[in-house]
């Protein structure tokens, strides 16, 4: 694998970690499993890019399907967020209108397409989440510490001590969506750049299978005149599983982002339900070897908590014309820019999967 060279993609001495040598991974083999690349690109100061990859799931097995218990990402410092979904229902972004790119690397060919997202954030399809909103997600990475530029996890075994893994079935399209911010928030000061592993399942016990839930709050306002407020959702899970990872995703203006396990009955649950915090927004962190066993009729439960400041790039202008209310109060409301939206998601592993996987939108 060819190491980039870090300066031909951006200025150096803009960041404190000028020691920043990039990242490796290892190339798998068919019998290992899956080596996606995302190419090199730049991210100009002040820009915000987000792009969204397809390609068919590589057949490792001889058409059948086959499983994925360890997952690597590496990604350069400014990453926002690393999503990786199956395409299911296809609204407006559609796999066949990117433009042809390849994801193997140096060592392998995977022919996918691509869908750039810049500052068309009203009308580019790879920014409406609505387009991806029955697309089950297969993992996800928030973290791009130019220490440490790796996430690293090797899925749990459930109580009989059968490996938990992802099912994959050859063919199948997967969506790649990649986030990156350079801006005084956030910076990419190395140029962006990305690396997935999926590791195979090499046991003999059929594994059990993982799901997840991706659920948002879109009813969010975060405004001038209201500057600290909390909103709150809920999603139910199948079957009373037993949640083994979580994260929670926000924008600048979060403070703090709780997760808890919900009977699905109660208003709100109780403090020592909680199982995940977070109060970093641009490197929120990922827990995994939870161990969340959930009630036959209960869920997940999560709050964001938010303080309101001026944006650090854009303007209010832009901020109050994306306002469907249009109080002209500066208000946040949901969208994928981070300096004129909000978020407010959550992102939740659990086994086993039952019937489906969870999106509470």
């Amino acid at each position: 694998m060819i190491v980039v060279t870090l300066c031909a993609l951006t200025a150096c001495g803009s960041d404190p970690h000028d020691d920043f040598t990039g990242w490796t991974l290892p190339s798998l083999t068919k019998e290992e499993g899956i080596s996606l690349r995302v190419p090199p690109f730049d991210v100009a100061s002040g820009e915000e890019v987000q792009n969204c990859y397809f390609l068919p799931t590589p057949d490792l097995n001889n058409g059948q399907p086959y499983w994925i218990n360890r997952i690597k990402m590496a990604t350069n410092p400014g990453s926002h967020h690393l999503n990786v979904f199956r395409v299911k229902t296809i609204i407006g972004l559609d796999p066949a209108a990117g433009r042809p790119v390849d994801l193997g690397g140096d060592d392998a060919s995977l022919p996918a397409t691509l869908v750039e997202g810049k500052e068309e954030y009203a009308t580019n399809p790879c920014w409406n989440s609505t387009n991806w909103a029955d697309w089950p997600l297969i993992a996800n990475d928030q973290e791009s510490n130019p220490e440490d530029p790796y996430f690293e996890w090797d899925l749990p075994q459930d109580q009989t001590g059968n490996n938990v893994a992802l099912k994959m079935v050859p063919g199948e399209m997967l969506m790649i969506q990649s986030h990156f911010v350079n801006s005084t928030d956030q910076a990419t000061p190395f140029g962006a750049r990305i690396g997935i592993n999926f590791e195979r399942d090499t046991t003999t016990a059929a594994p059990t299978e993982m799901g997840t839930l991706f659920a948002t709050q879109q009813h969010i306002r975060i405004c001038q005149s209201q500057p600290d407020v909390s909103f709150s959702g809920t999603c139910h899970l199948p079957s009373g599983p037993t949640i083994t990872a979580a994260n929670g995703h926000f924008h600048s203006r979060g403070k703090q982002i709780d997760i808890f396990n919900w009977d699905g009955l109660t208003t709100k649950p109780p403090a020592e339900s909680q199982f995940y915090e977070s109060t970093d927004w641009n490197e929120p962190p990922m827990s995994i070897g939870l161990d969340v066993p959930v009630p036959e009729t209960g869920g997940v439960y999560w709050t964001c908590t938010y303080h309101w400041h001026a944006p650090s790039y854009s303007s209010c202008d832009e901020v109050n014309a994306k306002d469907p209310l249009q109080q002209n109060d500066c208000c946040y409301t949901f969208g994928g820019d981070t300096d004129i939206g909000e978020h407010c998601n959550i992102f939740v592993y659990y086994y086993p999967r039952g019937s489906s996987d969870v999106f509470c939108n």
